[in-house]
């Protein structure tokens, strides 16, 4: 008889200690879930910040290669070699008129890319506040949902060791009766 409480015991802290397992695993697939949540996330707002910088950065760059343009149409020379300063060369020099007309052209170019450019910066500014908005949110949910998980798991903990005390008082007086 004393074998087979033995026994029922064993079984018992066999299922406890299977719960148990079961239990710790939920919370490891919960830790997981929230990991691979912040990767992600990482992962889309490093890209798009990535995306952002480049427009900003071509902006930029469209913006000094028209400020160039404009320079060399005011003083008539070309920096680089190109298929305008080569018939400008063989045909002559363009008229006042046409100059004048071209650097207008530019000027409002110009004018335009230091809009985008503002723009652009704006958006930049913009993403990066809201991008830092959502991580604190994140963050915080994060913390509020882990700390559930830890004072879920520490109850858990608690009610197993309490279970365990008493398999193994229940077996201690087994091994006593015999």
């Amino acid at each position: 008889m004393a074998k087979a409480e033995v026994q029922y015991k064993l079984k018992e802290k066999n299922v406890l200690f299977f719960r148990r397992f079961t239990a710790l695993k939920h919370y490891s697939d919960d830790l997981s879930t929230v990991i691979s949540q912040l990767l992600r996330i990482r992962a889309v707002i490093c890209k798009k910040h990535e995306l952002v910088q480049y427009e900003l950065e071509m902006a930029a760059q469209d913006l000094t290669y028209k400020k160039q343009q404009k320079e060399e149409l005011a003083t008539g020379t070309v920096r680089i070699f190109s298929l305008k300063g080569m018939t400008s060369k063989l045909f002559g020099q363009e008229t006042q008129e046409q100059r004048e007309s071209k650097v207008a052209a530019l000027e409002q170019s110009i004018q335009e890319g230091e809009d985008a450019l503002k723009e652009k910066n704006a958006e930049s500014q913009e993403f990066v506040e809201k991008a830092w908005t959502d991580i604190e949110r994140f963050k915080e949910q994060k913390d509020k949902d882990l700390r559930e998980a830890l004072i879920s798991y520490a109850i858990m903990q608690i009610s197993m060791c309490k279970k365990g005390i008493q398999v193994w008082s229940n077996a201690k007086e087994c091994f006593n009766k015999m």
